[in-house]
């Protein structure tokens, strides 16, 4: 294995991109790129600093012949701060895996960091549970959060909260989604202060083919406007069961239970 093809390995064990790795090195991303092709080789100073990141030796990134002794930080939990450029960088990687992945990852700097785990924590971060400025999984927090449970900034998912929200069920400053609550809502069902409900919205200003309003409503099949939320229950649920088609069947009844709640 050259020099090169180990540079490249442990850069893609610690899942950072070509820049990430030049930042840490106080490299450029071209100068990363030409040393794992073997267009070129790092500087001695250069070689100390990767044996000294991935705790691997200098005579394993020399030595062609060699490979990664046991007992070395690869592959093993692994914990360092990293300062380069005045970009500090914190990494912690679990020894423990499940089916490949660490159970536990942060991988923290100011630069382009990413965490992949059972537990992810990292500027970009994809796991089960996620938590970064960028998340991607199944429960994500983040400035910007996509997943199943997705909550952020901007988050997009089947349940999703944040201040933008896209999502089966979306809660937000502003929200789009099947069943959303928020500020400015766009859906089949909207609950909030203007809500757009193609089957049913309840709000400040409401506009749907049902339509509850506290100062305005405009509904094409009813609406009513009632400042203190005493709207006629009976026939607003009538209307619910005979007009509201059968497979939104859950939402529908969850609306209804908000209704009787008012």
């Amino acid at each position: 294995m050259t020099l090169g093809e180990k540079i490249y390995r442990l850069r893609s064990e610690k899942g950072l991109s070509q820049e990430a790795f030049g930042d840490m090195l106080g490299v450029s991303r071209q100068s990363v790129s030409k040393w794992e092709t073997d267009q070129s080789q790092p500087e001695l100073e250069k070689i100390v600093a990767i044996s000294d990141q991935f705790g691997i030796s200098t005579d394993y990134l020399l030595k062609n012949n060699m490979e990664i002794p046991e007992g070395s930080a690869a592959g093993q939990e692994t914990e360092t701060w990293y300062v380069r450029q005045k970009k500090p960088h914190y990494e912690y990687k679990s020894r423990k895996t499940i089916k490949g992945l660490p159970l536990v990852h942060v991988n923290f700097g100011l630069g382009i960091y990413r965490a992949k785990g059972i537990f992810a924590f990292g500027n970009i971060a994809t796991g089960i549970f996620a938590l970064g400025f960028i998340s991607a999984g199944i429960i994500d927090i983040g400035l910007l959060a996509v997943g199943l449970f997705a909550f952020g900034t901007i988050a997009a998912g089947l349940v999703s909260m944040g201040t933008v929200a896209v999502g089966c069920i979306a809660m937000g400053a502003f929200s789009i989604g099947i069943f959303c609550m928020g500020a400015l809502n766009f859906g089949q069902f909207c609950f909030g202060a203007l809500s757009y409900g193609k089957q049913i919205a309840v709000g400040d200003e409401a506009h749907g083919r049902i339509a509850l309003g506290f100062s305005r409503a405009a509904g094409e099949l009813y609406q009513e406007v009632n400042k203190d939320g005493n709207f006629d229950y009976q026939t607003i649920e009538r209307l619910i069961d005979e007009n509201v088609a059968s497979y939104w069947w859950p939402f529908r009844e969850w609306m209804k239970g908000i209704l009787r709640l008012m």
